[in-house]
C-alpha cells in the first residue's frame, strides 16, 4: 500500500511540475508578444526601437542616454514589473539599427544560458526587411 501511494505522489509531482513549466513558458510567451508590440509602437513613434543600451525601460520611462525618443509618447507598456520574466529577472533584449531588428530573451529559473524545464531559455526575435 505504501508503494502505491508514494507511486501515486510521484505520479501527481511528474504532471504539475510539467503543467508549472507549461505556464511559465506560457507567461514569458505572453510577455513576448506585449512587448514586441510595445516595441513596435515605440518604433512607429520614435523610427527605431530602443538601443540596447536604453534597453526595454525605454518602453515605460524615456529614454536618457542617446538616441533621444524626441517623439516619445509612452508609457508603451502597462507595467514596469512586465520587463521581468516569471523568475524576477530582467528580460535580456538587444536590438539592431541595420536591418532594424531586435530579440527579447529569457535565461529561465537558473538565469544560466541552456536548460531544459523552468531552466530552458526563450527568446523571440524580430528582423525587419527595411534597409
Amino acid at each position: 500500500m505504501l508503494a502505491i501511494s508514494s507511486g501515486i505522489v510521484i505520479f501527481i509531482s511528474v504532471i504539475v511540475n510539467k503543467r508549472i513549466d507549461t505556464a511559465l513558458k506560457e507567461q514569458v510567451n505572453s510577455d513576448f508578444r506585449r512587448i514586441s508590440m510595445a516595441l513596435h509602437q515605440y518604433k512607429l513613434d520614435n523610427k527605431r526601437y530602443p538601443s540596447s543600451e536604453q534597453g526595454l525601460m525605454a518602453l515605460y520611462y524615456p529614454p536618457e542616454i542617446e538616441p533621444l525618443a524626441e517623439k516619445w509618447n509612452g508609457p508603451y507598456i502597462n507595467r514596469e514589473t512586465l520587463i521581468h520574466d516569471p523568475w524576477k529577472k530582467a528580460y535580456r533584449y538587444l536590438s539592431s539599427d541595420a536591418p532594424p531588428g531586435f530579440e527579447i530573451r529569457s535565461l529561465g529559473a537558473d538565469a544560466k544560458i541552456g536548460g531544459k524545464g523552468q531552466n530552458a531559455d526563450l527568446s523571440v526575435s524580430y528582423q525587419s526587411d527595411e534597409h
